[in-house]
């Protein structure tokens, strides 16, 4: 069975179709890096040069891991490299970057927190006894900070702080928390530490050995999930504008195939000249049910007044009949409403608000039309009630 990620397992339910694209048909793309990437990529290098010249016994000083930063940056860019927001350029990213790694550097200085036991590390997770589903992924550095205690670092240059909740399920450190338990025997407790660098922040947070568990079972419904799948839906959404996969989409292909051509043949073209006749007869036909409806309203208003003038209940045609019936709706106070207010204290007062889910005003409306409460009760809502009376009209053959 292939050898999964946390970056395949994700790619696959953000878009099925993407997975599809990227890791079986295995289309080669010119793909487009983004600052944002690219600024990740040198900031991580620069904190892995950090902690390996510490293992070597160098301690290298801030200007020397600026410089070298820079340097990178400066080889490694290409005017390829996209930049979303025209607002910046691209020494507004190389600058946050230093700011990144100086905040870094005098929060941690002289780096003596743990004893770093590996850097870049490539992991392998297996999930189940008998070997067949296996994860892999890159720890960005693994410290001992004492006999048994290790923590797994992680280091984002994200630009917002995600919710606790995120970091409570955070999938990717979790599962290389389970590597880390099976490869080193010693293990006594693992710590995840996420390094937020724009806000010189560190959050931590750990797993039971029963959440493992339940996280070995999860991923491994998901990797059988993704095994089964025949179909690879598209997920389309925001992320579609910056997936480089967009011209071999089925949801996207034929917009990329049309915009190639000129003006005259794009007009030209099959599809759009269907699509363009197919909203012009759903516009024409919304046009013409607007139009029916008034119609249909102004007949129902007449029948209501005929029957009511002739005392019926069923108005007959040469060979159609309409029955009228009469309903009752409750409508009561909008919610946030002073009276809305009054009339949850009234319902709480006769400990009746639960019955009504915290005023589900349909339950309540039931509940007085089949006067389910005492009097007393019903009598003291009424005033917050309002009954819409609405007449209701049922056509239907007359039979022979």
């Amino acid at each position: 069975m292939t050898v999964y990620s946390h970056s395949r397992l994700s790619c696959y339910e953000q878009c099925p179709q993407k997975f599809k694209l990227q890791y079986i048909d295995k289309i080669e793309t010119e793909e487009e890096q983004s600052i944002e990437a690219f600024l990740g990529i040198r900031v991580h290098e620069t904190l892995e040069k950090l902690y390996r010249d510490l293992s070597h016994q160098k301690m290298n000083r801030l200007e020397e891991l600026l410089e070298f930063f820079t340097s990178e940056w400066r080889t490694n860019w290409t005017d390829d490299i996209i930049i979303v927001n025209q607002d910046y350029q691209a020494d507004n990213y190389l600058n946050m970057g230093r700011k990144y790694l100086s905040d870094y550097y005098h929060r941690y200085h002289p780096f003596d927190q743990g004893r770093t036991v590996a850097l870049e590390e490539n992991i392998k997770i297996t999930l189940d006894e008998e070997g067949r589903y296996k994860i892999q992924g890159y720890i960005d550095r693994l410290t001992e900070t004492r006999d048994g205690y290790y923590e797994i670092h992680d280091y984002k240059t994200n630009s917002r702080l995600p919710l606790a909740e995120y970091l409570r399920t955070d999938r990717q450190l979790a599962l290389y928390m389970i590597g880390v338990k099976h490869l080193y025997p010693d293990v006594k407790d693992v710590r995840l530490v996420w390094h937020f660098l724009k806000f010189d922040k560190e959050i931590d947070s750990t797993r039971t050995d029963q959440e493992l568990s339940q996280l070995k079972k999860d991923t491994i419904q998901l990797i059988d999930t993704i095994e089964q799948d025949e179909r690879f839906e598209a997920h389309p959404g925001f992320l579609c504008d910056w997936c480089e996969y967009h011209s071999y989409c089925p949801q996207w292909s034929h917009l990329h195939l049309i915009q190639e051509k000129p003006a005259n043949e794009y007009l030209q073209d099959p599809g759009v000249v269907l699509i363009n006749q197919y909203a012009e007869i759903k516009s024409a036909q919304k046009r013409a049910n607007l139009q029916w409806d008034a119609e249909l309203e102004k007949l129902e208003e007449a029948i209501v007044s005929f029957a009511e003038k002739q005392h019926c209940d069923v108005v007959f045609g040469s060979k159609n009949k309409v029955r009228i019936t009469d309903s009752e709706k409750y409508a009561f106070p909008g919610k946030n409403t002073k009276e809305r207010v009054q009339l949850e204290t009234v319902l709480q007062k006769y400990g009746r608000l639960e019955e009504v889910s915290q005023l589900d005003t349909t339950a309540l409306g039931k509940i007085l039309q089949e006067k389910q409460w005492e009097s007393e009760v019903q009598d003291a809502i009424q005033k917050y009630v309002e009954i819409e009376h609405k007449k209701r009209l049922y056509l239907s053959k007359i039979k022979d």
